[in-house]
């Protein structure tokens, strides 16, 4: 529903902004958006997702949604069939799954980095890392309740993530070995989680609880919003009309989150 609002939303400032052709290709990424398969689309249509003309597409960033949702769609069918099949070695049929998938992305990361970019097959391995912690909770009946190993190494994880943010740039191959840092990461935060250890005091602090609540409206609305912002010239060189527009951001994605969510 907060997907379709943000289409329903978008369609008006599409109308008024782009220029006949450019609105036949967002009606189209809009259709396939709803089928969750504008990944493919993107794709096809040779859109590269660094590239400047990339922030001139309002519904881009729906690729990632495409990709989860091939994922639960895909996952579950593979996930049975091992299951009757390798019921006693189920934790390695998963852990094969994963690196299959890490080698395909790593094999295609300078070879056809757009197809590696926009297809599930090289960004499996991001969504079965959070399979694994799940099998492995579900085996165990717990998470990490080593105290040595709770009490610094989901700092080391925060550190991973925050080091992807800064010193990940366009000329990376993603996905690849070279961006496993941040799935490692936010995987050592999420066994190891403690609430007497201070990353985990942090993220869970109302702030941080509070963006997690919103950050799949602030995901649907912040693309859309940006690049109509860019289309249109708004905010150019001015910071007050920056503010205005992560403002807007922010509005839009709490309303949406309360009254659409």
């Amino acid at each position: 529903p907060a997907l379709l609002f943000v289409m329903l939303a978008s369609l008006p400032l599409a109308w008024t902004y782009l220029l006949p052709d450019d609105f036949m290709d967002f009606a189209k990424s809009l259709l396939y958006s709803l089928g969750f398969s504008s990944n493919f689309y993107f794709y096809f249509t040779g859109l590269e997702y660094g590239a400047v003309s990339g922030l001139l597409k309002p519904l881009l960033h729906t690729w990632s949604l495409g990709v989860e949702e091939q994922f639960y769609i895909i996952f579950p069918l593979i996930f049975v069939s091992g299951f009757f099949l390798f019921k006693k070695n189920l934790k390695n049929y998963i852990l094969v799954m994963f690196f299959l998938s890490l080698f395909f992305s790593e094999f295609f990361s300078n070879k056809n980095p757009n197809l590696n970019f926009y297809f599930p097959v090289s960004r499996f391995w991001e969504l079965l890392a959070g399979s694994i912690l799940s099998y492995l909770e579900i085996k165990k009946g717990h998470r990490g309740k080593n105290t040595s190993l709770n009490s610094f190494l989901p700092s080391i994880g925060i550190l991973l993530v925050i080091h992807s943010i800064f010193f990940f740039n366009d000329q990376m191959y993603h996905p690849s070995l070279l961006t496993i840092s941040p799935i490692i990461g936010v995987c050592l935060i999420i066994w190891f989680s403690d609430k007497n250890e201070i990353v985990t005091k942090i993220l869970s602090s109302k702030i941080f609880v509070g963006i997690g609540l919103i950050s799949y409206s602030l995901y649907l609305w912040h693309y859309p919003i940006l690049a109509f912002d860019k289309i249109s010239d708004f905010s150019e060189d001015d910071f007050f009309k920056k503010l205005i527009i992560v403002f807007l951001i922010i509005s839009c994605s709490i309303c949406s989150y309360y009254l659409v969510e």
